[in-house]
């Protein structure tokens, strides 16, 4: 049996992925400081997992089980949306976090899967965006995801390492949730959280920046896909995007939300962002031919989920225990 680690496993992608990896048989070690992530997010696999509460950027060799390892999945991140207002923290988790995960890998010989930004490449000048593009990062998060890109080719190259990348387009779906203390306010879920209260929604800008989005459930397969490839280019350093080669705008977003909201606000537009993307879209043929990646959920379809989850959550905690 494969026993795989995932680094910021009790988050939103991460405990979508650990319910993956059980049902695929792995034995799952999660490590996650509940900074962003929640217990309840994994509560269908509790009792079939092994559970750390840990900071990785203390790195991770001081964990006791872990000498099996064959499989490390670093998906522990500080969001991108925050990462001017504490850089140091930023580059703690998203690029010392790395170094913890290829130190263990070192140790134990595991397989590692870093999961990046594809917004390092920001404002590109065509579209879509392949894994050929110049990076242009604009915040410390795009620049500590680039650094550990290039970490993970180090390791390689001295430590023979296996490892593999993989760029994510915007990623979506039921257990994303804005964390106001965090700071953290993914589009989708502050939009929805916002008309299910009545309150009034901002968009930045003129709200015509696209995004492209992928449910989580695709990204996770994605992962997986990434992870057990036997391509050459994925065991030294490889990068896959994994997209859907779909932009759509904010505006289209939030007006889908209302349709399914039925909601009677109307959404407001503030001021743009200075380290905004305008447009996206991915291009994932790259992932598509060395492993099989192909996304499967519509936009209608993963949109209505995640609503659906979002309203049962507000449900929930209006009528208590």
């Amino acid at each position: 049996m494969v026993t795989s680690l995932i680094a910021g496993g009790a988050g939103f992608i991460g405990s979508h992925l650990a319910e993956e990896l059980v049902r695929l048989g792995r034995k799952v070690i999660v490590v996650d400081d509940l900074t962003n992530g929640r217990m309840g997010n994994l509560a269908s696999v509790e009792d079939q997992i092994t559970f750390h509460q840990h900071d990785i950027t203390r790195g991770l060799l001081s964990l006791e089980g872990l000498e099996g390892i064959g499989e490390i999945y670093d998906l522990a991140c500080y969001p991108r949306q925050i990462s001017f207002a504490n850089p140091i923290r930023d580059c703690e988790v998203n690029l010392t976090g790395t170094i913890s995960c290829l130190e263990l890998a070192r140790k134990t010989g595991a397989k590692v899967l870093f999961t990046s930004n594809t917004g390092i490449v920001s404002n590109p000048q065509s579209l879509p965006v392949d894994e050929t593009f110049v990076p242009n990062p604009l915040t410390p998060y795009d620049i500590h995801k680039l650094a550990s890109e290039y970490m993970l080719k180090a390791y390689h190259k001295y430590h023979r390492i296996r490892a593999v990348t993989v760029r994510f387009a915007s990623i979506y779906g039921p257990r994303q949730r804005v964390n106001d203390k965090l700071g953290w306010k993914p589009v989708i879920p502050e939009f929805v959280t916002k008309f299910l209260s009545g309150k009034v929604p901002t968009i930045d800008g003129d709200g015509r920046q696209t995004r492209d989005f992928l449910y989580v459930k695709d990204a996770v397969r994605g992962v997986v896909q990434a992870m057990e490839s036997k391509a050459p280019e994925a065991n030294n350093g490889g990068m896959f995007i994994l997209g859907t080669c779909v932009e759509t705008s904010i505006n289209d977003i939030c007006s889908a939300i209302v349709q399914l909201l039925d909601s009677k606000v109307k959404a407001q537009h503030g001021p743009a962002k200075l380290e905004d993307i305008m447009r996206m879209r991915y291009d994932y043929t790259k992932a598509k031919t060395t492993f099989g990646f192909d996304p499967e959920t519509s936009l209608e379809d993963g949109l209505r989920e995640t609503v659906e989850f979002l309203r049962k959550e507000a449900r929930s905690q209006i009528s208590g225990p």
